[in-house]
């Protein structure tokens, strides 16, 4: 029978309460020996309160440390001497009386002095719930990072076995361009459309994080047209890209993840229902506007996993952070995207040499266009 975690947590906190409670009794026999007895009811009522605080401080800690909220904090540990206080009252007044206890210290008389050693008894017992508390955070952040660390790793090694040389591949297709044309010219459009798909995706520029949108449209487009040749040109996908700015950035591999997922498990065959990508930009220029809408193909209706969505999602999340909204409309016969981002335009296109205007009309093109953030209401 196999033993899971939780179980063997039980174990871990069975055992060492047996040890604890074991150097306790223990102690009480070294201290009065003549008349000590063994009693579990005794040690389990002296205990009471020391188990409730060490749980109690367990759940406090682990809540409210890390990020750090010391108002609930402060709370909390109030919170837990007044339990203390009201468990060692009832102990006192209506258990002890009833049962066979070793004699307990002498204790002090006088409502501060009780409170003082009820404070001590307290605050010992949470350092026990504050120290398994600690450990068990740090026993984590150290799984997940070893986890965040494999999975870097898991990352580049896929990486390096992925990596092709960029201009190797690129002769290569273009050596079978030259052979393929003097045969067919739509296989030698077909090579060089691969090639352009290759080298955007090997290619582009990953240090600055953002590529040009008309780049970005132009793989679409290429992508699209491939597919075309695979089907014979059967595929009915109506394209509306509204855009006349060639200076706006984005996020390299977004819009070709969602057109992808068209391609995939869309059913694009249909002439009086054809798959639908339009591309606008907002009339103050803030904002572009991707919508896409596709009929669901019969096999695929209950096999998208929906995790090139949900990784687009995160990224645009970490890129844009705030300052964009997906809507999806998932159901079984369609699926339909609405993405919202705000327009970033790449600086240099304006401040370039071809493009500079002159000095008496020069614009502070940096200011203008720098990242800020926008309200999407």
């Amino acid at each position: 029978m196999q033993i899971s975690n939780r179980q063997r947590l039980i174990f871990y906190h069975l055992f060492f309460w047996l040890i604890y409670f074991s150097l306790y009794s223990f102690y009480e026999f070294v201290n009065i020996p003549d008349k000590y007895f063994f009693s579990l009811v005794d040690v389990l009522v002296t205990h009471l309160s020391s188990l409730i605080i060490v749980y109690l401080s367990i759940y406090l800690f682990s809540k409210y440390t890390i990020p750090n909220k010391p108002l609930q904090l402060i709370i909390g540990v109030f919170f837990i001497h007044i339990i203390n206080c009201i468990v060692w009252y009832i102990i006192e007044n209506y258990i002890t009386p009833y049962i066979l206890v070793n004699p307990a210290p002498i204790s002090p008389s006088g409502f501060y002095a009780s409170q003082a050693v009820t404070g001590y008894i307290t605050m010992k017992y949470m350092i026990f719930g504050f120290a398994y508390a600690f450990t068990l955070k740090m026993i984590r952040h150290e799984r997940k990072r070893n986890l965040l660390e494999k999975e870097r790793l898991e990352a580049e090694y896929a990486f390096l076995r992925a990596q092709i040389n960029p201009h190797f591949l690129n002769n290569t297709l273009n050596f079978f361009y030259a052979k393929a044309l003097p045969l067919s010219e739509e296989l030698a459009d077909g090579i060089m459309t691969l090639s352009q798909i290759m080298h955007y995706s090997l290619d582009r520029n990953d240090n600055n994080r953002m590529v040009m949108l008309s780049d970005e449209l132009l793989h679409v487009r290429n992508v699209i047209k491939l597919n075309q040749m695979r089907f014979s040109n059967r595929l009915q996908i109506n394209l509306d890209f509204r855009v006349t700015s060639s200076s706006i950035q984005i996020i390299p591999l977004v819009i070709i993840t969602i057109v992808e997922n068209i391609l995939k498990h869309g059913d694009c065959s249909l002439a009086n229902d054809p798959a639908k990508i339009s591309l606008s930009v907002s009339d103050d220029g803030c904002f572009f506007y991707l919508n896409t809408y596709n009929k669901k193909s019969k096999w695929a209706a209950g096999y998208s996993s929906g995790i090139g969505v949900e990784n687009i999602e995160k990224r645009m999340a970490h890129h844009y952070g705030k300052d964009f909204q997906l809507t999806i409309d998932n159901n079984d016969v369609s699926y339909s995207l609405s993405l919202k981002l705000p327009v970033f335009h790449k600086v240099e296109f304006y401040t370039s040499n071809v493009n500079r205007l002159s000095s008496e009309n020069q614009i502070d093109w940096s200011k203008l266009f720098a990242k800020k953030k926008f309200r999407l209401s």
